[in-house]
């Protein structure tokens, strides 16, 4: 019995340009009319490409299907599978790492109209910082640290900030500063050497969701003045300096940009 290229890429939902290409890397071998030239699969050629589209879908390359498939010892078959089965486990635990990420958004976002501009006292947490004068000093250091380009490419588990220094949450006047931040809880799943960063961390934290519009610098101070009349008022002491963290951006009915963020102001457990 022989399988037509039509039959065989409806069958698996591939072009016949794909199967060619399939056949031009080894990995299928049909048989030609000698009237007409067209392709004729076999049922070997069948089950090899269930073989794999299976393999393609754990994440195999071409290239390494041929390989798995011409002449592979079981001991290196175990070892790329097993290499594979790391990869998997990385992107199960990324995937995890930003649905956390979007659950927090979502569920500040369902309650931004009563939460915003109102500090409130939260359990504890931890967060890596670094910072800069000002963007472009930022920007003007990414050709000479990679950090910021493992930092800027986890964009999804990390966000630009505004970092507010201990001393101006203790009442003097220094300027805020701009920076990466990258939660600890992303940790496991971002590639970046955390030890050249700070930690910000304490055993609770005091909160305030706003709405960051530009100049970023000016709408957050708004945030930073209710946040301290709050820990003046409650007798909270801050632990180190806070951070900014962003959740969600988007353009509304009018046309304009909104952008939500949260001041996070670690304190102590007294």
């Amino acid at each position: 019995m022989k399988v037509s290229i039509s039959a065989l890429s409806i069958a698996y939902g591939l072009t016949p340009e794909a199967l060619r290409y399939y056949e031009e890397k080894g990995l299928l071998t049909p048989e030609r009319a000698s009237a007409n030239g067209f392709r004729r699969f076999s049922i070997a050629d069948v089950q090899r490409l269930g073989i794999i589209k299976s393999l393609q879908r754990q994440g195999f390359s071409l290239d390494e299907i041929r390989r798995a498939l011409t002449g592979c010892p079981l001991e290196e078959l175990i070892a790329l599978m097993d290499e594979k089965r790391a990869q998997l486990r990385e992107q199960l635990a990324l995937s995890q790492a930003i649905y956390h990420r979007l659950t927090a958004g979502t569920d500040l976002l369902r309650d931004c109209e009563r939460l915003e501009g109102t500090p409130r006292l939260c359990e504890g947490c931890a967060a890596y910082l670094v910072d800069f004068d000002s963007i472009s000093a930022l920007w003007g250091a990414v050709p000479r640290m990679p950090l910021l380009k493992e930092l800027i490419d986890a964009l999804p588990l990390t966000s630009y900030c505004t970092t507010v220094p201990l001393a101006r949450l203790q009442g003097r006047d220094v300027p805020t500063r701009v920076g990466i931040v990258a939660p600890a809880e992303f940790v496991a799943v971002i590639h970046a050497d955390f030890s050249r960063m700070r930690m910000s961390a304490g055993p609770r934290t005091v909160r305030t969701l706003f709405e960051l519009c530009p100049p970023e610098r000016n709408s957050v101070l708004p945030a930073i003045t209710k946040a301290l009349s709050f820990l003046n008022a409650q007798r909270l002491t801050p632990v180190c300096e806070g951070y900014t963290r962003q959740y969600a951006w988007f353009v509304d009915e009018t046309g304009a940009m909104r952008h939500y963020a949260e001041l996070i102001i670690p304190i102590s457990a007294e």
